[in-house]
């Protein structure tokens, strides 16, 4: 029988995770784009018509809302799964061998680009030079950016293509890494590698596509359906909107994207690529802008209130002036655009919170969902004046353990000191505040993978089980919290939860189906987890057929 309620498909069975709090449902029906019903399994027959699709899941499934990745950079997480994977090699001289086998394998690419090295994880910690490329590769251009993204190694063929030599001055908040002599040694600093990677990642549109369309089949195989795109990037322009937009028109854009513009663009350009994707279907939006406060404590280039351990007089530097970062979040906050200011050391957190405060107290009548990116380190006095301000947190819970397998050879101890290390990554401070946390990765600083930012939140604890309580155990969510960050923490950061981030009639019909309950599960399987179905706008965009 036919019904004007008949749904176009219907989810049943497993556990369900609404985030509303009201999970003791049996069915979902969707029709269009949209949840039409939900409720007891004496109720779904209304929703059954002729032509509707039941898709039928385990008691041990757990079906809950579209995950978000709040933070990630979209193009080089293409470009770390098309190019070149360096995590987890363990030296120099390895990480060469690995860079020479894969350019004899892909000899007609221009550059050889590659992601992860990291020097923490060396024998020796030392920054890699130019000469070890050279002697392998130097017949074409290499850059490779770290774990962080925040340094790259090149050798001479780079810093020629680039027009980098001893002559070339170091450009704002960025340093060349030079010898006694004067000469590159083949290291470029933050803002500074913009100066190869411009040339590196000068791509065609088709190759944008490429890459758009590899990290979407990742990030729909981890039950991802919408995706905050960190597009201004150390000086690079990452946006390549024109490419998403005719996407979105023809109906190939398969994941929500969510691109924030540079800040110091300034409104007007954003309000007009605003009012052109408003024509599209809104799979693609602008709703905010990004900038760096600082850079990153691994590499010392992070802001801090007090010296680094061990380096007296040392606090590191802001990346922009303070001054200008004010009146740019003034207009764009007067302007109605949120503005989303990454801010790693407690510095720089509070150079941030200044420049909010500022906007918040001279307009409040204008509401804004103005966000911190990372927050690995903040001043306890800030974490209340986070939440009285309304700044929402953007947390990425695999940080707390990402590239180090022991507690014994993480860095934060020694550069922090015991007294700011209780405030690293303060997820569970920051919630008691008030703050709205909304879940990313920052991939491909890290995989990518929420259940892996899940299990790491709940643990706090490196691969090898230390430290045996979790880093500042004090800061621990629970499983339940954390899928709320992925999900209306995140719908809410993009100012979208009255269409997305729970389940409910009349909402989105984005919804992502796990293979097991990680409500119920001890914390050691959920990285385990595997995706049955992903569905965005109505449509089922990736299903599991194991």
């Amino acid at each position: 029988m036919s019904t004007n309620k008949a749904a176009d498909i219907i989810l049943r069975g497993g556990a369900f995770f609404t985030g509303t709090g009201t999970d003791t449902i049996d069915f979902i029906a969707v029709k269009g784009n949209r949840i039409t019903g939900m409720g007891r399994k004496e109720e779904e027959g209304q929703f059954c018509g002729e032509d509707t699709q039941v898709l039928e899941y385990g008691r041990e499934t757990l079906i809950v809302p579209g995950l978000h990745d709040h933070h990630i950079h979209l193009m080089p997480a293409g470009m770390l799964a098309k190019y070149l994977n360096i995590f987890n090699i363990p030296s120099e001289e390895e990480a060469v061998k690995a860079v020479a086998a894969y350019a004899a394998e892909n000899p007609d690419d221009p550059w050889i680009i590659g992601f992860g090295w990291c020097r923490f994880s060396w024998p020796d910690h030392q920054f890699p030079t130019k000469e070890s490329l050279d002697r392998s590769i130097g017949d074409r251009p290499v850059l490779l950016l770290d774990s962080e993204l925040h340094g790259a190694w090149v050798n001479s063929a780079a810093l020629k293509a680039a027009g980098i030599t001893r002559a070339t001055p170091d450009p704002p908040y960025g340093k060349i890494e030079k010898d006694e002599k004067g000469e590159p040694t083949g290291y470029l600093y933050e803002t500074a590698l913009s100066l190869a990677a411009k040339y590196a990642f000068d791509f065609e549109e088709k190759e944008v596509e490429d890459l758009i369309n590899i990290y979407t089949d990742y990030a729909l195989a981890q039950g991802i359906t919408s995706i905050s795109d960190m597009t201004p990037y150390l000086g690079i322009d990452l946006s390549f909107e024109s490419v998403y937009m005719k996407m979105e028109r023809e109906n190939r854009l398969r994941i929500r994207v969510n691109a924030a513009r540079d800040l110091f663009e300034g409104p007007e350009k954003t309000l007009a690529l605003r009012r052109q994707e408003a024509k599209e279907a809104g799979m693609y939006r602008i709703p905010y802008f990004k900038q760096f406060v600082d850079g990153v404590i691994a590499n010392n280039t992070a802001l801090l209130l007090d010296d680094y351990l061990g380096v007296p007089g040392f606090k590191g530097s802001a990346m922009l002036d303070p001054k200008a970062l004010e009146a740019a979040v003034e207009k764009a906050h007067n302007a109605g655009i949120s503005v989303r200011l990454h801010a790693c050391g407690d510095g720089a957190v509070q150079v941030a919170l200044d420049a909010y405060e500022n906007a918040i107290r001279k307009n409040p009548g204008v509401k804004c969902r103005h966000q911190i990116e990372h927050i690995e380190v903040i001043d306890p006095q800030d974490i209340e004046r986070m939440g009285k301000l309304g700044i929402i947190g953007s947390v990425q819970p695999e940080h707390i353990v990402s590239g180090i397998p022991s507690f014994a050879d993480n860095t934060y101890p020694a550069q922090l000191g015991e007294e700011r290390c209780r405030y690293t990554w303060p997820f569970r401070s920051l919630m008691e505040a008030g703050v709205v946390l909304a879940g990313g990765s920052d991939a491909p600083v890290v995989e990518g993978n929420p259940f892996v930012g899940i299990r790491a939140g709940i643990e706090r604890r490196h691969s090898d089980g230390t430290p045996e309580n979790g880093w500042t155990p004090e800061e621990k969510l629970t499983a339940e919290e954390l899928l709320g960050l992925y999900t209306r923490g995140a719908a809410f950061a993009e100012g979208r939860e009255h269409e997305l981030g729970t389940l409910e009639v009349g909402k989105l019909a984005d919804i992502t189906v796990l293979d097991r309950n990680i409500l119920r599960i001890p914390s050691q399987q959920i990285d385990e987890t595997k995706v049955m179905l992903t569905m965005v706008d109505g449509k089922v965009m990736y299903q599991n057929k194991q």
